[in-house]
């Protein structure tokens, strides 16, 4: 038996035929061994047949003074038919799909994010030089990788580290510059100074002459560890002054703290669908479980900035959100802290802080508004340029 699919495609016809003496007309086309598929009587003059069009051929032959029209067609002599009926349309169509494939596999932008000009500068002219522009054809992960190492091999003494993402039609370019270590002795002849207004808490001098103690006040600019060194036999030696220098500094901060809380927090369920957006409308792809909250990871398969639509593909973790209301007690402690936190992450120098007083305190129904004065340890030693002397040795008289 063939199979039915296959049938499907065969060209079909299905042909009207009119006439006296039916039947007998049906009798002499089996007899020629027209082999017909289907038959369905209309009335005594009138019948239909479906039959393969190479039968109808044979059909045309025999059809004497028989009236035989085509009224329908199936398989691919429908299938030709219609394209041909819709030429402009499929062209229009796959013209289309031509576009929008080409269009979502350019590069419409480069964003290169860092702080700096030159680095921003000297990362979009290497970038060129890799074929990584506006209106070129985007690149493979392993030839992006490729181009990363590129780089920093060759710019190594400025750049430590590269990420060339794709987003879309755009690329999306982060940086780190590479930091380099600069060593405290940078003077040949040197003295270490207070960088700021503070209270000496500690000073460890490996080479130099002290010239402040512990508890003593100092304001910024007063020498600390001098670099002139004055001998036994009353004569000055010029040196470099080595050592750090510990003071307590003062902050006075302004944060702003909420009293509500949210936590979020992962369930460990996660799934992939499909998500479509078009002209800010999201609309989901078989996502029949959906999560009331979650975090997603995106990775775009198809998109057009032309018509503001793309296709992605989603991996959503869920997530469980709770919120917590603080008491103010609470809310000022976390202020607190979170000062703590920011001023060491800001200011490296930072040892450790001493003390945080609250100077005024407002509440809102939302937050809660407090001036604080900070207290902290800190490196506040600096280094500075002198310039050697003679030594010079007291005559007695």
């Amino acid at each position: 038996m063939r199979n039915r699919y296959i049938e499907k495609f065969d060209s079909i016809i299905k042909i009207k035929i009119e006439g006296k003496n039916i039947n007998n007309y049906i009798k002499r086309l089996l007899k020629r061994k027209i082999n017909i598929i289907r038959l369905i009587p209309i009335s005594y003059k009138e019948v239909h047949l479906i039959i393969k069009y190479q039968e109808y051929q044979k059909i045309i032959k025999y059809k004497t003074t028989y009236k035989i029209s085509i009224i329908d067609t199936y398989g691919t002599i429908k299938i030709k038919k219609n394209i041909k009926k819709n030429t402009i349309l499929i062209l229009a169509i796959i013209l289309g799909l031509f576009l929008i494939i080409t269009l979502s596999n350019l590069i419409f932008s480069i964003d290169i994010i860092h702080q700096d000009k030159e680095i921003r500068i000297l990362l979009k002219q290497e970038l060129e030089i890799n074929g990584i522009k506006k209106y070129h054809f985007k690149k493979s992960y392993k030839e992006l990788e490729k181009i990363e190492d590129k780089i920093l091999e060759k710019n190594k003494d400025k750049l430590e580290w590269i990420e060339i993402i794709e987003s879309g039609t755009k690329y999306i370019v982060r940086i780190e510059e590479r930091k380099v270590n600069t060593e405290d002795e940078i003077y040949q002849y040197q003295s270490i100074i207070s960088k700021k207004d503070a209270i000496i808490t500690e000073i460890k001098a490996t080479q130099g002459e002290k010239v402040k103690n512990v508890n003593d006040y100092v304001k910024k600019g007063d020498t600390v560890i001098s670099g002139y060194i004055t001998l036994p036999n009353n004569t000055t030696k010029t040196t470099m002054a080595k050592g750090k220098v510990y003071g307590e500094v003062w902050y006075q901060i302004t944060v702003e703290y909420p009293f509500i809380y949210q936590e979020e927090k992962l369930t460990g369920r996660s799934k992939t669908i499909y998500v479509l957006n078009f002209i800010n409308k999201r609309f989901s792809i078989f996502d029949f479980d959906k999560y009331k909250s979650f975090s997603t990871k995106d990775k775009i398969l198809l998109s057009n900035p032309l018509i503001n639509i793309n296709l992605v593909k989603e991996k959503q973790y869920e997530l469980i959100v709770k919120d917590e209301v603080y008491p103010e007690d609470i809310a000022i402690n976390k202020a607190k802290d979170y000062i703590k936190q920011k001023l060491k992450k800001d200011n490296p120098n930072i040892k450790k802080i001493k003390d945080i007083t609250i100077l005024s305190n407002e509440a809102t129904d939302s937050t809660i508004n407090l001036k604080l004065f900070v207290s902290a340890i800190e490196n506040i030693g600096d280094l500075i340029e002198i310039t050697p002397q003679t030594d010079i040795k007291e005559e007695n008289t």
